[in-house]
C-alpha cells in the first residue's frame, strides 16, 4: 500500500477515535454511563488500530492490551506505558453492552459517573499517545 494511503487510513481511524471519545463525554453529561464507558473503550481501540494502520499492519481483535502487546517490539515499546489504561478499557467491552453480563443488573444500572469518567480518562491517554506517534 502507498505511504499516502497508509497515512490516510491511520488518520481516518484516529479521527473516529476522537469522535467516539467526544460522544462518550456527551453521554457522561447525559447520565448514560455504561454507554459512555463502552464508547471510551471503542475510542481507545480505534486509536490503537490507527497506529497499526499507520505502520501498514493489519490489526485483529478488540482487546487494547493485545493490540499493544501484539505490535512488533519497535512499535509497541512507545505504548507499554498504556498497558494499565488498555486493561481498564478491555474490562468494559462486554459488561457495558449486554444485560446478562452482570448478575441481576443491566449495564445502565451498574455503571456510575466516576467509572465512565475514568474510562474517558484512559481513552484520552491512549488517543494522546497514539496521536503523537501517528502525526509525527
Amino acid at each position: 500500500m502507498s505511504a499516502e494511503r497508509v497515512r490516510e487510513d491511520a488518520d481516518r481511524w484516529l479521527r473516529q477515535a476522537r469522535d467516539d471519545l467526544e460522544a462518550a463525554e456527551a453521554l457522561i453529561a447525559a447520565g448514560k454511563f455504561a454507554q459512555a464507558a463502552f464508547l471510551a473503550q471503542q475510542a481507545g481501540e480505534k486509536a490503537l488500530k490507527a497506529h497499526w494502520f499507520g505502520n501498514d499492519l493489519d490489526p485483529w481483535g478488540h482487546s487494547l492490551t493485545r493490540l499493544i502487546r501484539d505490535l512488533p517490539d519497535h512499535l509497541g515499546a512507545a505504548l507499554t506505558g498504556l498497558l494499565d489504561s488498555a486493561l481498564a478499557l478491555d474490562k468494559l467491552y462486554i459488561p457495558t453492552r449486554y444485560p446478562d453480563a452482570l448478575a441481576g443488573l443491566t449495564p445502565g444500572e451498574a455503571f456510575n459517573r466516576a467509572e465512565a469518567q475514568a474510562a474517558a480518562g484512559h481513552a484520552h491517554a491512549v488517543i494522546d499517545r497514539v496521536s503523537a506517534l501517528v502525526e509525527s
